[in-house]
């Protein structure tokens, strides 16, 4: 050991060294505990996937006689239907990578336009996809099921990502919850992506 380090450690007041070490022991207790929980939370994402097959929020809400609108928060992975500021349905979804221009989803205000359909297949990704539901560009962003293949079979590997970043820049949903939309979300609804 440095004799130097050890001539100043013996000139330190006790009560300095002890709150030192306090402070240490403090924050490597703090470093520790943060440690944890970002293990804890990659394990609960590894372990809980999202059942593609069901809708991700529980029972629908009839939004007949609601005024609604779609709030998409990319960062907790949400998509919101709320009447005014309440939430009446949350479903779990997938936006763009991010990493990007091509595999970005936009931010912003955009509204429900008229393209919507059943199915489409993308022959440059060599994905398709159920119950779509343009907001941007007409027919360039979209809501809609998880990816699937040529023949309409879900892609697995692709389908288990729901709940985190995974797509082209479209918000993909659990097969039940791109069909909710599909059928009852009209033309014209705001869509704010946050």
């Amino acid at each position: 050991m440095n004799r130097s380090f050890l001539l100043a450690a013996v000139l330190v007041p006790a009560c300095l060294l002890s709150a030192c070490s306090y402070h240490a022991e403090e924050h490597a207790s703090s470093d520790t505990k943060k440690i944890d929980e970002h293990k804890a939370a990659a394990r609960k994402t590894e372990k809980t996937s999202v059942d593609w097959t069901k809708p991700s929020g529980g029972e629908y809400p009839d939004i007949k006689q609601k005024h609604v609108w779609v709030d998409v928060d990319v960062k907790e992975q949400k998509a919101y239907i709320k009447e005014g500021s309440n939430t009446i349905y949350t479903m779990i979804v997938s936006s763009g990578l991010d990493q990007t221009k091509d595999d970005a989803t936009p931010k912003g205000t955009f509204h429900i336009e008229a393209e919507r359909g059943e199915w489409f297949f993308s022959e440059g990704y060599q994905e398709g996809a159920e119950y779509w539901v343009s907001w941007k560009n007409h027919g360039e962003f979209l809501f809609h099921s998880v990816p699937m293949t040529k023949d309409k079979k879900v892609i697995e590997k692709e389908a288990k990502k729901l709940g985190v970043k995974a797509s082209h820049g479209c918000i993909r949903l659990a097969i039940p919850d791109a069909k909710w939309i599909y059928e009852n979300i009209p033309e014209h609804t705001k869509v704010v992506i946050r």
